[in-house]
């Protein structure tokens, strides 16, 4: 009897880590769905690819969910797999549509990197360069991880209003832009001309930073 027992107990151990590496296998794979739109701004300066790139993390984690569903079906019956399963499996992409991504990444971005914003500030005086002129000037080495293309632009109003500096995040193809922008007043409802095309204020940062798009 004390060898069936043990016998039963040896068995039992490695169905609870597969089905613990199934579980972790459908979390990893919605978090990197997560990740991806995380840095969707990013993204979309890849265009076309950037759009492949997320709709393939979709597939490869739907992928991962059914798979690892059949698999613990077989394993601890329907009921225990579809409530393991299927729990995570559809609270993580009705989660994922609904956080506002672009939020999350523009204010915990500026909040990691507040230093290098305020040393950007300082900057401002110095940016002279604007659209036109090769989507503006190339940013110090340490100072690059800010803007997407690496470079700071001078933006103003598409009349009378506040001027500033822009670092994009995001570049529209042909026009327009995203970013953060160093403003010299409060925009208000300011249009500003983003690359050819009219931005606003969305987010007031702190220290002078707005986001734009």
């Amino acid at each position: 009897m004390p060898v069936v027992a043990g016998g039963t107990t040896t068995a039992v151990r490695p169905r609870g880590r597969v089905v613990a590496g199934w579980l972790v296998g459908v979390v990893a794979a919605w978090g990197a769905v997560a990740g991806l739109h995380l840095f969707g701004l990013r993204l979309a300066n890849l265009w076309l690819l950037g759009l492949i790139i997320t709709g393939l993390g979709w597939l490869l984690a739907m992928a991962v969910t059914g798979i690892a569903l059949v698999a613990l079906w077989r394993r601890v019956g329907p009921v225990k797999a579809l409530t393991l399963v299927l729990v995570p499996g559809l609270l993580a992409p009705v989660a994922i549509v609904a956080v506002d991504w672009t939020s999350v990444f523009v204010h915990n971005f500026y909040r990691l990197h507040r230093d290098d914003f305020r040393t950007a500030a300082g900057l401002a005086d110095k940016v002279t360069a604007e659209y036109g002129d090769r989507y503006g000037q190339v940013l110090p080495k340490d100072l690059r991880h800010l803007s997407s293309m690496g470079r700071a632009v001078r933006i103003g109003t598409e009349g009378s209003g506040p001027t500033g500096v822009l670092l994009p995040v995001w570049v529209g193809t042909p026009d327009g832009a995203a970013g953060y922008a160093y403003l010299t007043g409060t925009p208000g409802d300011t249009s500003f001309d983003c690359f050819a095309d009219p931005c606003r204020m969305r987010w007031s940062l702190g220290d002078g930073w707005y986001w734009l798009d």
